[in-house]
């Protein structure tokens, strides 16, 4: 997560969703740096507006705005099987070797998730789960262009990205029913990603090559 605010605008780390580049990128020019421990560094839009958001008033009482990126929910959980096939995970409970996408996302769906598909909710990541609250400028990862000049335009700068902590490249297919399933288990998911703004039509094939190269 990182605070402007000059700038009065909060930007969320949402899981797989290119949150390293964005961090070194504009880190330098934030006032606060929520990074390190993955609890700290992605915390969630509930924890922000039970602490956070009130630790910031104390400084300045001018509402802050708050943005974020949220993937397609199948791409997001793709991105997480990639990244926990990896070798730095081989032999650990979260390891995803050996298992096909459709066996992860399974596990996912599962009552009780496998510690491998345990990997959260978007939805519950970016929502307040009382007052059904979301971050006010929502992008979705395959409109990064868009979030971009969102971010430039109200940085005042221009910003050049890199990508980083980049999941294994693989090709990915979800069996029919497991798609149906995942549609209806994760509505919420699915229904705040088709809110969020999407890719203008000039911007969309370079978004696609980023998606789908990520």
């Amino acid at each position: 997560m990182l605070v402007f605010m000059k700038q009065r605008l909060v930007m969320f780390s949402t899981p797989k969703c290119g949150s390293t580049a964005l961090e070194k990128a504009l880190a330098p020019m934030s006032d606060l740096v929520l990074q390190g421990d993955p609890r700290i560094k992605h915390c969630t839009f509930h924890r922000y507006k039970w602490r956070l958001e009130k630790f910031l008033q104390i400084f300045d009482q001018t509402p802050m705005s708050t943005t974020a990126l949220i993937r397609h929910p199948q791409d997001w959980l793709g991105s997480w099987y990639r990244y926990r096939h990896g070798a730095w995970l081989d032999g650990t409970p979260q390891s995803t070797k050996g298992l096909s996408f459709d066996q992860f996302v399974e596990g996912y769906l599962a009552e009780e998730q496998p510690t491998f598909a345990a990997v959260g909710s978007q939805a519950r990541f970016l929502t307040h789960p009382k007052t059904g609250e979301t971050v006010d400028h929502l992008f979705r990862y395959d409109a990064f262009d868009e979030f971009r000049a969102f971010l430039e335009h109200r940085l005042g700068q221009g910003l050049a990205l890199d990508r980083l902590n980049a999941s294994p490249q693989m090709r990915l297919s979800l069996a029919p029913h497991l798609a149906r399933r995942l549609d209806t288990t994760c509505a919420a998911d699915f229904a705040l990603y088709e809110r969020a703004c999407a890719a203008k039509p000039q911007g969309r094939i370079r978004s696609l090559i980023r998606a789908l190269a990520s």
